[in-house]
């Protein structure tokens, strides 16, 4: 079982008071940045304020990659009735992107989160061009990326847009990625050959889940990513163990959903970089596992 140190403080990270537009509302950190090694996540939480209100800002994974869930918890963060996007910038260089937030309430505090962004905006393939897969992820890339962004900023869908002074971000990137490295390997995963892998496990035979495994009324709870389904692979191929994270549909619903995947999994195992059958995990959305709608039941 892995031990969640609460909140455990990550010292030493500065705080830039770079300006943006002059309408925003700017909030500056009044403690330093946290770590919180949860036992299926990683998570930075800091609390900023304007000088009468406080938002908690939370940068947390669920695995090593370069996708991350922002959490804001606070009653400052408003937005209009009836707003289906949020606008968010990594300051001081980049433009707004947009995403669909996922609202909920947390001790009588408004909470909103930003599903799987990435530091980095995606840049789609030229019009034309023949598509070619990412490149893998990349730690040292990523905290010299991350280096450049002071700020976080809100707009569209905001009553009024708001700045976190964030001040730089590789050091609190780097504490993040060293989090997840541990994560791996609570799971019983060497974290060094999972940065190395020639191949993943990618996993084969799908369907495993009947059509009506989740209905449809819970389509819904699985936006932005949320109920990933985690499977433990051995370097045969075979599923070891089957775990949800950002649990959002029912205990009844996700035992059926791990109880199939046990039953009926396979997967081409994961290869290091030496072409070797290795153990490592797949981690996706259920509905990757279900038939294609109206595809009937199996």
């Amino acid at each position: 079982m892995r031990r969640i140190l609460s909140m455990a403080v990550v010292a030493g990270l500065l705080v830039s008071t770079a300006a943006q537009a002059q309408d925003a509302n700017v909030f500056r950190p009044s403690g330093p940045w946290a770590l919180d090694y949860g036992d299926d996540y990683c998570r930075l939480g800091r609390v900023f304020t304007d000088g009468s209100n406080e938002v908690e800002v939370g940068i947390e994974r669920i695995r090593p990659g370069e996708q991350v869930r922002i959490w804001l918890v606070g009653d400052a963060v408003r937005t209009f009735r009836g707003a289906t996007e949020t606008g968010y910038t990594f300051l001081p260089s980049q433009s707004e992107r947009t995403v669909q937030p996922i609202r909920s309430s947390r001790a009588g505090l408004q909470v909103m989160s930003l599903p799987e962004v990435t530091l980095k905006p995606f840049a789609p393939p030229a019009p034309g061009a023949r598509f070619t897969p990412p490149p893998p992820y990349d730690p040292a890339a990523e905290q010299a990326f991350a280096k450049g962004i002071t700020a976080i900023g809100l707009g569209k869908g905001l009553t009024r847009p708001l700045r976190f002074e964030t001040g730089a971000l590789d050091a609190p990137i780097a504490a993040l990625q060293a989090c997840t490295d541990d994560l791996v390997k609570s799971w019983g995963v060497d974290p060094d050959k999972n940065k190395s892998l020639s191949v993943p496990a990618i996993p084969q035979g799908q369907p495993w889940l009947a059509a009506n495994t989740i209905g449809f009324a819970d389509f819904a709870k699985m936006a932005g990513n949320a109920n990933q389904v985690r499977v433990m692979i051995n370097a045969e191929g075979k599923p070891t163990s089957c775990h949800i994270a950002w649990a959002t549909l029912g205990d009844e619903v996700n035992g059926g959903i791990c109880k199939s995947v046990m039953e009926k999994a396979s997967f081409i195992p994961a290869k290091d970089s030496g072409g070797q059958a290795v153990a490592s995990y797949w981690m996706g959305s259920p509905m990757f596992l279900m038939p294609p709608m109206g595809g009937g039941r199996r």
